[in-house]
């Protein structure tokens, strides 16, 4: 029981840390107001491109698509949205019986869409929310940063999937730029991060395992993921959104065919290529957690029995490596423009889970290696 106590009291600091940094970064808002609010409790009348079944009473917008249906739609444009860097766009949002059609985002949804001096959208985040099935009331809230050459920028209220209703309300948006205080405050968590693993590294005592170099890359690849700006990421990907918007971009027969279709209608076509690309990016960003975090186990586990370590050490390793799970999420808060989220934790915890499974299968293979 002492072992267990002296184990749990080494790695309190950590958790103190990991306590500290949630908490903190939970209730610390990095933004702060740049303008007027450009966007507050709007009404019907103040909407344009309205397609379906669209209704509002007192500030409430009920979006409905019977079974088979027309797809609703309202357009809120935000006069002077294109002067501004950074946007943060706020709505609730209820709904009841929505089916999801063909696409996982043929849903229930509230975009911020940019749009160039010559009417073309323009690619890049645009979705705040994503809502399908029956869910009461819930509040989100997201910063957009407006593209150079983005000339009209419009609020989007969508129910585009089978069937089903969607109710929209306290949609509005701001203009915010960086709080000056952000840029000290992550240097503190930053420092004190690196404290706490100049502190940690010698009691790992990864320079005594046997698959020491594996762990120590896998580990610094997962941390450098994790602190990796999302600017980082879009630079990087886009290369590869050009390359869809070309493959997907209809053949010159369609285009002439469709030379009298509305703006409008393209532009839905454009956002809806772009929704199929971002749905690849996060299926490819799932797996880039699962991968990580499940080789990262496998390896910790492996040299564990390659060291002969008792049993209990396995129970002892796999938690460490769950706290280095939250760990890593919680500093994405120290980062300019990514936060913590479940989902990416959640993703972690599959990955250990198959780690242990493999580890099992090849456990009587490591060890008839380590008595060789």
């Amino acid at each position: 029981m002492n072992i267990w106590k002296l184990k749990l009291k080494t790695r309190l600091p950590a958790l103190v840390m990991l306590a500290a940094t949630i908490a903190f970064w939970s209730l610390y808002d990095r933004y702060e107001a740049a303008g007027p609010m450009l966007l507050e409790s709007p009404s019907l009348a103040d909407g344009t491109n309205l397609h379906g079944a669209v209704s509002e009473s007192m500030g409430l917008f009920i979006l409905r698509v019977p079974k088979a249906g027309k797809r609703a739609r309202l357009d809120f444009p935000l006069v002077g949205g294109a002067d501004y860097q950074t946007l943060r766009i706020s709505a609730r949002i209820k709904v009841t019986g929505v089916v999801v059609g063909k696409d996982s985002w043929q849903c229930a949804r509230v975009l911020l869409a940019q749009y160039d001096a010559n009417n073309k959208w323009i690619s890049g985040p645009h979705g705040l929310v994503g809502e399908r099935g029956s869910k009461d009331w819930e509040g989100h809230w997201d910063e957009f940063e407006i593209q150079p050459n983005a000339a009209r920028v419009v609020v989007i209220l969508q129910q585009s999937g089978t069937e089903g209703s969607a109710e929209f309300e306290q949609i509005a948006v701001q203009p915010v730029r960086i709080r000056s205080s952000f840029i000290w405050w992550r240097v503190l968590f930053v420092g004190a991060w690196l404290a706490s693993a100049i502190y940690y590294f010698p009691r790992c005592r990864l320079h005594r395992r046997r698959l020491k170099w594996l762990i120590l890359l896998n580990a610094l690849a997962i941390i450098f993921g994790a602190m990796m700006p999302s600017v980082w990421i879009e630079d990087g990907s886009a290369w590869t959104k050009k390359t869809w918007m070309e493959w997907t971009k209809p053949v010159p027969e369609k285009m002439e065919a469709k030379a009298g279709e509305k703006p409008a209608v393209k532009q839905i076509e454009d956002t809806q290529q772009m929704d199929r690309f971002n749905e690849l990016v996060g299926g490819i960003h799932g797996s880039g957690h699962f991968v990580l975090f499940a080789s990262l186990c496998f390896l910790v586990y492996c040299s564990a029995a390659l060291e002969r370590q008792h049993p209990a050490y396995f129970v002892k390793v796999g938690s460490d490596v769950l706290l280095f799970a939250f760990v890593t999420e919680s500093l994405q808060f120290l980062t300019s423009d990514r936060t913590a989220g479940i989902t990416d934790l959640r993703i972690d915890l599959y990955g250990m889970g198959a780690a242990l499974l493999l580890f099992l299968m090849v456990l009587p293979l490591i060890r008839r290696f380590s008595h060789s």
